[in-house]
């Protein structure tokens, strides 16, 4: 058959998605465009409120015998899309994919492919990024999320498979390897491991590419944060951490249950910016969680402004069914944009000042996709994005002096022109 994968969410659905992508060709089925699919599969998300209606929405547009339902939204809350005609649901994707279609939509046995699938789809991608998730699940129990109903507790892929799917997107052309799950840092807890162990073992795979590790939880960063900021210094780890701290309210940490202090957060925040050079950080932020007073809030705004965040992924609060936070009241809507947008004008601010300091600069960066029009994009070794005027080769390095900055990314030119045989230090 001919199948057609839409992902919404986060890094991790997109890694699950490139699982059943590469375990459906293997069983000899072909990716296309939308229009000519025999089976369209929806990778749905249900983090808010809103991306469930959009979700709700999009599946409604291609409901009917060719449309599979996968991801947490039949996993978590399956309500919603009672009434949406498809083929089936399926829970969250991954390898097991090619054989679960195969029940959905029997046909005859057809011929493996001679070449490696994985290396056919990113040959036509317009980007070398690959996605490699290290494992499903939490060990939280945050009282607003519902990613945990649809994902449950944490369990770790073991470190050898986790490299050879390293190995293999590196052989099949990704030079930017983006390391996903729920939570990096509690990676291996329930295995006797550690994060840190494991980007030591990456990055002694051969090839030219660089790693970006995913989003980390405080409470599970702390007991491996002096051995992440060594193992950050291998070049291949660019320098950027994503760190979500919620809220800068001790009291809104509670109710939220994150386990862990706003001073937490702001200590290992400066840990990990003496420790790794030219860091960017990332962090998340809910507005108008249930009960959060103006106090509270003014203690969130007073956090952001004192840590400097490089982008802060700002959320309001929407409750979602099946959690504890969806007993406890909601502010007003207006209360809610408000803060939003107030959060959101403070991160900008901040993060237009950080990149100002790099204009006039000359940066090494690694092309990693194209762009719009004529343009592509780089990323610095601290994961800054940078675009670049003119067609250059996927995939190279470049010497490039930045002219211009904003709050999302930095522009500029080619400074010098590096062939794609190394990066500017010894990998």
């Amino acid at each position: 058959m001919r199948f057609y994968i839409e992902t919404y969410g986060c890094t991790a659905n997109q890694g699950n998605s490139e699982e059943a992508s590469a375990a459906l060709m293997e069983e000899g089925h072909q990716p296309s465009a939308l229009e000519d699919a025999d089976l369209v599969i929806v990778n749905t998300c249900v983090v808010t409120e809103r991306t469930e209606r959009n979700m709700i929405k999009r599946l409604r547009q291609l409901q009917g015998d060719k449309l599979v339902i996968a991801g947490c939204l039949p996993k978590a809350i399956p309500e919603p899309i009672q009434g949406i005609r498809c083929r089936g649901k399926l829970g969250i994707l991954g390898r097991s994919a090619g054989r679960e279609i195969d029940e959905l939509f029997p046909t005859d046995a057809m011929a493996r492919p001679a070449t490696s699938p994985r290396c056919r789809v990113l040959a036509s991608r317009d980007h070398l990024c690959g996605v490699v998730n290290i494992s499903e699940g939490c060990t939280g129990n945050c009282s607003y999320c519902i990613v945990k109903k649809a994902r449950g507790r944490l369990v770790s892929r073991s470190p050898e498979e986790v490299i050879e799917a390293v190995r293999r997107c590196i052989e099949s052309g990704v030079v930017e390897v983006q390391i996903a799950s729920q939570d990096a840092a509690a990676y291996g807890m329930d295995i006797g491991y550690s994060l840190p162990r494991l980007l030591d073992r990456i990055v002694e795979i051969p090839g030219r590419y660089r790693v970006r590790v995913g989003m980390m939880n405080p409470g599970n960063l702390e007991p491996i944060l002096d051995d992440l900021v060594r193992s950050y210094g291998d070049p291949r780890i660019y320098n950027f951490v994503h760190l979500p701290v919620q809220s800068g309210s001790d009291d809104v940490l509670e109710r939220m249950k994150r386990e862990y202090k706003a001073a937490d957060f702001v200590n290992m925040a400066a840990r990990l910016r003496q420790g790794i050079f030219d860091l960017t950080l990332f962090t998340d932020v809910i507005a108008g969680f249930p009960g959060e007073t103006e106090e509270e809030f003014g203690e969130t705004e007073g956090l952001i402004r004192f840590v400097r965040p490089d982008k802060v992924n700002v959320t309001r609060f929407s409750p979602r069914p099946h959690t504890e936070a969806d007993r406890l009241g909601e502010l007003p809507s207006l209360v809610k944009k408000e803060r939003s947008r107030k959060l959101t004008r403070l991160w900008h601010d901040i993060a237009a000042r950080r990149n100002l300091r790099y204009v006039g600069e000359v940066l090494s960066v690694l092309v990693t996709e194209s762009g719009k029009g004529k343009t592509v994009k780089a990323r610095s070794d601290s994961y800054r994005e940078i675009v670049i005027e003119g067609q250059l080769a996927l995939g190279s390095t470049q010497k490039v002096r930045i002219a211009e900055a904003n709050p999302f990314y930095l522009r500029g030119s080619i400074e010098q022109s590096r062939p794609p045989a190394g990066f500017a230090r010894s990998m």
